[in-house]
């Protein structure tokens, strides 16, 4: 306000308001009043879809132990930096983006369905691993929100759902938009169409979390690793196959020499176009969960990541059967993978590939 409208005015004298600013008060008047009524109705929304209430329910409060690992916790592998804190990247999973790159560097990966039809999206999680080149990133969801935060990473993502936009400006996670573009961490190229041109690098996003503010340090302790089994142990190979529909549909090559599982897609060897090599991780993990469609504007689905289900982890060739759980009053606590007699599973050094698949897929392994 200026010093002249900030006066009190004599009583001999009233002043007299100019038309236009009487004008102009008015209609500010009236815009602070329709914005008023609909943040109003917009917090009654947000509030009123679904299962995932903004603010509500009840969350477990966990102070976080140091960590001082030699190795990564999500990988179990040696580096620079093992105590790094995760970046994981939204990635899509549409043909037209084939090949994509920077799976092959990731530390752990997670894999779910989008849409209740099963059309499937990623998310690679960076701890040790430092691509050149990402992409092409997409928009997140709220279940790989979920997901990271259990293991203390930061989301990098083009947009997003309804929940999950919102669930990020309530403050409840923490992520980097290129919607918004902070330090031209991301960039578009010219070979592709949009929305699946977008792409970035782990030395962009690693700079721009530093710049952001966000705490550089893992406060996730991590999971237990082993050595791989020794080659006369391993069995002469195998095909494990998660039945997705058409060009989503993905399978496992276990090569004994190597003790990895080499990945396809729709039958085609997946590959990093940037370092030519094949996806293979050496761990995949699948969690039985439903895929039900979210209540709320924009026919999103909720892939039921927290609680407890049906678990089995692909590791040297054989296959151990169990439980995974997740609190779902502590968006901070990491899935568990645990055995038959619930024991934490202690995972084979290498990529962790996790994946939420519906009861209704078929997911098969078939041994030489």
């Amino acid at each position: 306000m200026s010093e002249e409208v900030s006066k009190v005015p004599s009583p001999e004298k009233k002043p007299v308001v100019p038309i236009g600013i009487a004008i102009a008060v008015g209609v500010l008047i009236i815009a602070v009043a329709a914005y008023a009524g609909l943040h109003a109705r917009s917090q009654k929304q947000n509030n009123s879809y679904g299962n995932l209430p903004l603010g509500q329910g009840k969350q477990t409060q966990v102070t976080p132990e140091p960590v001082n690992r030699d190795t990564s916790g999500l990988s179990g592998m040696p580096c620079e930096h093992p105590n790094r804190r995760p970046i994981g990247v939204m990635l899509a999973g549409d043909p037209i983006n084939r090949p994509l790159s920077g799976f092959t560097t990731a530390d752990m990966v997670f894999e779910l369905p989008v849409l209740v039809s099963d059309v499937t999206r990623l998310t690679a999680v960076y701890q040790c691993g430092e691509p050149t080149e990402i992409g092409s990133i997409r928009s997140a969801r709220h279940d790989y929100l979920y997901l990271l935060n259990g293991i203390d990473g930061i989301m990098a993502h083009w947009g997003g759902s309804y929940w999950a936009l919102n669930m990020i400006a309530a403050g409840q996670f923490q992520t980097m938009n290129a919607l918004q573009n902070p330090n031209d961490a991301f960039f578009r190229k010219t070979n592709l169409p949009a929305p699946y041109n977008g792409f970035s690098t782990y030395a962009r996003l690693w700079d721009t979390l530093q710049k952001l503010g966000y705490r550089t340090q893992t406060q996730f302790k991590g999971y237990d690793f082993k050595d791989d089994i020794s080659a006369d142990q391993r069995p002469a190979g195998g095909t494990l196959t998660i039945g997705w529909p058409g060009a989503f549909k993905v399978s496992y090559q276990y090569n004994p020499t190597t003790n990895r599982y080499e990945r396809y897609w729709a039958g085609v060897k997946q590959t990093d176009p940037v370092d030519k090599k094949v996806v293979a991780p050496s761990v995949v993990a699948i969690m039985r969960a439903t895929n039900t469609y979210m209540d709320g504007p924009g026919g999103y689905n909720n892939v039921a990541i927290e609680g407890t289900g049906d678990l089995t982890v692909y590791q040297d060739g054989t296959a151990i059967t169990g439980k995974w759980t997740k609190d779902p009053n502590n968006k901070a606590d990491p899935v568990h993978f645990l055995d038959a007699q619930g024991k934490p599973i202690t995972f084979t050094r290498g990529q962790v590939w996790v994946t939420a698949v519906e009861p209704t897929i078929s997911v098969t392994w078939t041994g030489k």
